[in-house]
């Protein structure tokens, strides 16, 4: 492992960390250019990004596992909602997504296949699966290999396309 592997893996970490948090900086931008270029090495760009993306994504896991508990987030109960009303269709949705987070069988394959696809998007399940009961390193484990898998075909498939070209 050469200085430069080294140099393309610390990068991607950060990159992956900011995609991660803010939705704009775009992690398949990065990898498209990165790979197209031939700046930046498919496995270390991959690694590092799948790196630095669980680890924003597990900071707002546990900003929305533990932030609920500070002082200045506590509400007084809630009041029920009036049926039909956006509210009552948007919690219901919000539970509905949580039970099938939480659900044995179906809760981790919805989690690696929205990782490795987009699909559902990741980001809103993030703070679902910080509110529900999902444990972390499951999370973070599952979070890691769809993002590397995800960025790793994305980045092979820049470099197959770069080559024919």
């Amino acid at each position: 492992m050469t200085w430069r592997f080294w140099v393309e893996l610390v990068s991607a970490i950060g990159y992956g960390m900011l995609s991660a948090i803010i939705p704009v900086f775009h992690s398949e931008a990065f990898i498209v250019a990165g790979a197209a270029t031939k700046v930046l090495g498919a496995f270390p760009m991959s690694l590092g990004l799948a790196i630095g993306m669980t680890a924003g994504k597990m900071a707002m896991f546990w900003a929305v596992r533990h932030g609920k508990e500070l002082r200045w987030f506590k509400r007084p109960s809630t009041a029920d909602v009036e049926p039909g009303t956006w509210r009552a269709r948007w919690r219901a949705l919000g539970t509905r997504a949580a039970h099938l987070l939480d659900h044995p069988v179906w809760g981790k394959p919805v989690l690696l296949v929205s990782a490795m696809s987009g699909i559902p998007p990741f980001y809103p399940l993030v703070f679902v699966a910080g509110a529900g009961r999902i444990n972390a390193w499951t999370f973070a484990a599952l979070t890691l290999l769809g993002f590397f898998v995800r960025n790793f075909v994305l980045a092979l498939a820049t470099l197959g396309v770069v080559s024919l070209w």
